[in-house]
């Protein structure tokens, strides 16, 4: 006969056998985290002012100019941003783990200095030169902390630029 003692000691080894062989066999899912949904992301940045709701756009919405060589003469059509003594164009600035992902920048055109009508001999200012001028926005980053199975994002600040100006050199 089977003493009390060795039957707690086959039913324990047992049940930790099948414990074993049920938890190395089935993969741990990893991923069971989601990201919060549209909705959800636009309320949060919200709270946030200024933010970058504003710069956001659908990627493909904007591209570089075939050259972006500086563009001295231009036709009577063209946008500000061509005539402008430091002209630029808008790019798309893409980061998969901010929201929003796509936001839209200014680029200054390959000028070597302030595009000018001032002086006969040049068409260039002899001293000042292009910068981008820039804002502080908010965005989410995402935080890749999981908590109840939706990822943590936090508001944070990026600079956007917005164009391109002329400016004397630094001191």
């Amino acid at each position: 006969m089977i003493s009390l003692k060795q039957q707690v000691y086959t039913t324990v080894s047992l049940v930790l056998v099948l414990f074993i062989r049920n938890t190395t066999a089935t993969p741990v899912k990893r991923d069971a985290c989601r990201h919060p949904g549209e909705d959800d992301l636009r309320a949060m940045l919200g709270q946030y002012v200024p933010n970058a709701l504003s710069f956001a756009t659908s990627p493909g919405a904007y591209s570089a100019p075939a050259s972006t060589d500086c563009p001295v003469s231009y036709g009577s059509s063209a946008p500000l941003s061509m005539r402008s003594n430091c002209p630029y164009y808008n790019v798309e600035n893409t980061d998969g783990s901010r929201y929003p992902p796509t936001l839209v920048e200014a680029e200054c055109y390959k000028c070597q200095k302030c595009i000018t009508d001032l002086r006969d001999d040049s068409e260039f200012h002899p001293l000042w030169s292009c910068e981008k001028l820039t804002t502080r926005v908010w965005v989410l980053r995402n935080s890749n902390v999981c908590i109840g199975g939706v990822y943590q994002y936090n508001a944070v600040q990026v600079d956007v630029a917005l164009a391109c100006t002329c400016v004397r050199e630094r001191l």
